[in-house]
């Protein structure tokens, strides 16, 4: 049992250390968790390659660095071309092969673990990794002693405290959003299709909850959890109705819908205790769910930080910066924090559908490489464009994980006992 205990933590660690990368208060601030861990995926991957013969590298991540590549020189391209040289996306290709080494890291560590890794294994850590950013955010916030352990541990966290934020173990602000929403949306890939979860009443329960709890905490950390929580639970809803083929539903599925009704049920109904009953829950809840409680109390679905996005929708003035961009980036640049809006003022509309070909192109793969993954694919594709619309940014650090696991596109369906007894 202690074994196992240890190993989890363990395994947790290293992909909490590669999904919210954390400076060290006595290391060099610049070599953050990430590094290390892709330093150990540089090495696993050289020993897989010289003893195993294991490290491959599959033609869509060949693929996927290209186009990198590609964007990379365009946009080093725009800034040289006007004269900026502020590389923060022409040193793309940089950031790509950092997640890649590092995913090969969390990849080559749950191998050590397990043995073999699955897409449902790496699912299970990113829940479990979700759930300890959460609660110890809520440790970090109403504990004095565990934000001092953890501030004098971890490098970078005064911002937070100055601004009354609340912040986890390297989770803050859109970039903690980011992570949650994807989780989320790996969250409900793992409940809508995974046999297993289908099959046993208590893997949905903890995958619920652990859905409800980064939810919750996730939203007041950031708001822009709530864009991964609105996707993911748009696909558990759907595929809970979806009928079979001939338009029956059989006891199984009925199974699986009572206990989703039944949790999540139970989990309101204990968050409007604790929102009567707890002022600091109260408070949480207000701040991640400001727009509902603005719709609720007085009509207009709005919140501060949307009224202030709404007014930095800027645009370029001139044909050139439209097209090749002006090599700015930045609120401060550019009088903007939106997406699409930096990426114009950066690269212009040629670096801007270069940037996208990639992701479309890395999804498309993921799609054949993962049986039943079409839904995800798309979700983790309207992730992207949406977040698009608040900051510049990307999810590749999910697809980098993804490129590591092996597939189970050719792999057989599971077949479950299942009673073919029709209740509709």
């Amino acid at each position: 049992m202690f074994k196992r205990a240890f190993r989890g933590i363990v395994l947790m660690l290293v992909t909490s250390f590669y999904l919210f990368p954390i400076s060290f208060t006595f290391l060099p601030f610049a070599l953050n968790s990430k590094i290390l861990v892709g330093v150990f995926g540089i090495a696993a991957f050289l020993f897989d390659s010289i003893t195993r013969r294991a490290g491959e590298v599959s033609r869509s991540t060949v693929g996927a660095t290209l186009l990198a590549a590609v964007f990379s020189v365009w946009c080093l391209y725009s800034v040289t071309v006007a004269g900026t040289y502020e590389m923060d996306y022409a040193s793309y290709i940089v950031s790509f092969l950092t997640w890649m080494a590092g995913a090969y890291g969390v990849y080559a560590a749950l191998r050590i673990g397990y043995g073999e890794v699955n897409i449902g294994l790496l699912i299970r850590y990113l829940a479990i990794v979700g759930v300890f950013q959460c609660v110890s955010a809520v440790l970090i916030d109403n504990n004095p002693g565990f934000s001092d352990l953890v501030d004098r541990v971890v490098a970078g966290n005064e911002y937070y405290r100055e601004h009354r934020r609340m912040y986890g173990i390297g989770a803050a602000l859109d970039p903690a959003g980011i992570r949650f929403s994807v989780i989320l949306v790996m969250i409900a890939h793992q409940f809508s299709t995974d046999p297993a979860v289908h099959a046993r009443g208590l893997y949905q329960t903890t995958d619920l909850i652990a859905f409800t709890i980064i939810t919750i905490i996730g939203v007041v950390i950031s708001r822009t959890t709530m864009v991964g929580a609105s996707l993911g639970l748009a696909y558990m809803i759907l595929s809970l109705v979806r009928l079979r083929q001939g338009g029956f539903i059989t006891l199984r599925m009925m199974r699986i819908f009572i206990v989703f009704l039944l949790v999540f049920v139970l989990l309101i109904l204990l968050g409007i205790y604790l929102f009567r009953t707890n002022a600091t829950f109260e408070g949480y809840l207000r701040f991640g769910f400001e727009a509902f409680f603005n719709w609720a109390e007085t009509g207009e679905f709005r919140t501060n930080s949307t009224d202030e996005l709404s007014k930095m929708w800027v645009w370029p003035t001139d044909t050139r910066t439209w097209i090749i961009g002006r090599g700015t980036y930045g609120v401060f640049e550019n009088d903007t924090d939106i997406g699409y809006c930096n990426f114009i003022f950066y690269c212009g509309m040629i670096g801007l559908t270069l940037f996208s070909i990639f992701f479309l192109y890395v999804h498309l793969t993921l799609n054949r490489k993962y049986r039943k993954f079409g839904i995800t694919s798309l979700l983790l594709v309207a992730l992207t464009f949406i977040i698009w619309l608040k900051v510049t940014t990307d999810i590749f650090f999910i697809d980098a994980l993804l490129m590591c696991i092996p597939g189970n596109r050719e792999e057989e369906e599971e077949v479950l006992p299942e009673t073919e007894t029709v209740v509709v």
